[in-house]
Order: structure tokens, then sequence, then C-alpha cells
């Protein structure tokens, strides 16, 4: 099955190289509009062969849309009038139901477009940060629809063992709703937290809780913008529920109810 990989990333790169890893001797395309991250990726062995434009991709057997989530719908409209009816596409934007939207929008044949999203991704970024391992054991989230095709779903999930990591199909509002809450927030948190510090400068160095908490403010803070913003409605209901709890807990602090405040801790 020849693969074509758009957006040579962090993420991208590395379906490359784990897809290379498999050794199922297919060939592995890939276009990026940087050229310093194709060149990057085939020295590393993500890809075989680098193309020099996005038309170029669409005679692939499967496309795997890596880049980030602001490029989908210049990139499917791009795409349409050059795909062929067998041909499958998924992604990997870790916010599902605009991308499903953009497919039946701007897609010649969304029934054979497959909704995707690793849960593997790390604070890094760009081909530098990519790996051979870092699907190994991961979730992968797909969100077929009624009408998407069972053979585009077979191959992605296909592709998805090839590179060791474990297929979950899922609603993709549900997924977006329970990701809000399991990364998205988290994020909130951890860019607030290094605000708030870069704010009130201390003469400590924060220990294991803080260097936790604090990781993944390091990710591209124009990605998160973007993936924030489609997801706003989901991340906002969770914060409102988080802030809750943090005024709860603030207000036993305020009184010194310590069984209160044991209380909000054990729940």
């Amino acid at each position: 099955m020849q693969i074509t990989i758009i957006g040579l990333g962090g993420i991208g790169a590395s379906i490359g190289l784990a897809y290379q890893h498999a050794e199922l001797g297919d060939r592995v395309r890939g276009y990026d509009i940087n050229p310093d991250a194709m060149q990057g990726a085939l020295e590393m062995g993500a890809i075989d062969e680098p193309l020099d434009s996005a038309d170029k991709c669409a005679d692939a057997e499967m496309i795997v849309v890596a880049t980030p989530p602001r490029a989908v719908p210049e990139l499917f409209q791009r795409l349409a009038p050059r795909l062929r009816p067998e041909t499958v596409m998924t992604d990997v934007v870790s916010v599902k139901q605009p991308v499903l939207e953009w497919a039946r929008a701007y897609l010649p044949y969304p029934n054979r477009f497959v909704g995707g999203h690793p849960i593997a991704g790390t604070e890094r970024h760009g081909y530098q940060a990519a790996r051979a391992d870092l699907f190994q054991g991961a979730s992968w989230v797909i969100t077929p629809t009624p009408d998407t095709d069972a053979n585009a779903i077979a191959r992605v999930e296909h592709l998805i063992r090839a590179i060791r990591a474990i297929p979950v199909r899922m609603d993709a509002a549900q997924h977006d709703r329970e990701f809000a809450l399991l990364s998205f927030v988290p994020h909130c948190l951890a860019f607030s937290l290094v605000a708030l510090h870069a704010e009130h400068p201390t003469q400590l160095q924060g220990g294991g809780s803080w260097q936790s908490a604090t990781r993944v403010a390091q990710s591209d803070p124009e990605l998160w913008t973007e993936l924030l913003t489609l997801n706003r409605e989901a991340t906002a209901d969770w914060l409102d529920a988080l802030i809750e709890r943090l005024r709860a807990i603030q207000q036993a602090l305020q009184k010194g109810d310590s069984e209160q405040l044991r209380r909000l801790l054990q729940s």
C-alpha cells in the first residue's frame, strides 16, 4: 500500500518512521511546505520520496494528513479535484468534529475519509521530535460515521496496527468532549502556571510536581490556540467545572475548614 504523509512534523515523521520500521516493503512518500522538514524526514528514513507539491499527493492509495488544523480545509479543497474514488484518507488532528465537517464539505468521496487521532504526542514538535516507537501501545482513536466505507476503516486500522498502536472506534463528539478534559484542560493549566510564575518569579526551583504540571507548556502555543478554539465549547465547560472545584478549595482554605478540605482532596 503506497502511503503519502502530508505534514512532516513530529507526528507525521513518526508515522513514517514507525511504518518503515514495520518493514512491510511499502513505499512512503511525504510532503511538507517546509523544505527542511522534507529533507530531514528523508535523511532520517521517515519517507522514501519527497514530493514537491500537495497536488502530487492525490494519487496515493492512502493519504495521512498530519498538518496543523488551520491547513486542513484548504488542503482538502486542493486535493479534491485530483482524488481517486479508491483513495483512503485519514488525519491526526486532536479535534474530530470540525475535521469531519470539512471532509463532508470539501472532499468528493467523504465516505473514504476516516478521522483519526493518535493519543501519543509529546510537548516537542518538528521533525526532530520524530520517534519510530512513539505510537507503540498507544490508543489511536478513529471516528467513522455511519456513511464511512468499511474498507476504508479496515485499511486505516491496518495502518494503525502496523505501527503498533491500538485502534479505538469512537463517536467524534464523545472524543472531543472527553479529550477536552484529558488534554485541553491540562494544557490550559500548564500554560497558566508558567505564566503565573513568570509574573511572580520564585527563588526556589520547582520539584517533580512542578515539572509534571508544567511539562506540556513547552508545546507550540500557536497549535494549541488553534486546537482550543476548535474545541472551545467542551473545553470551556470543563474549565467551569474545574474553577468551581478550585473555588471550593479556596473557600475551605479561607475558612480553615480542614474537614471540608480533606473531603475535596479525597473526592
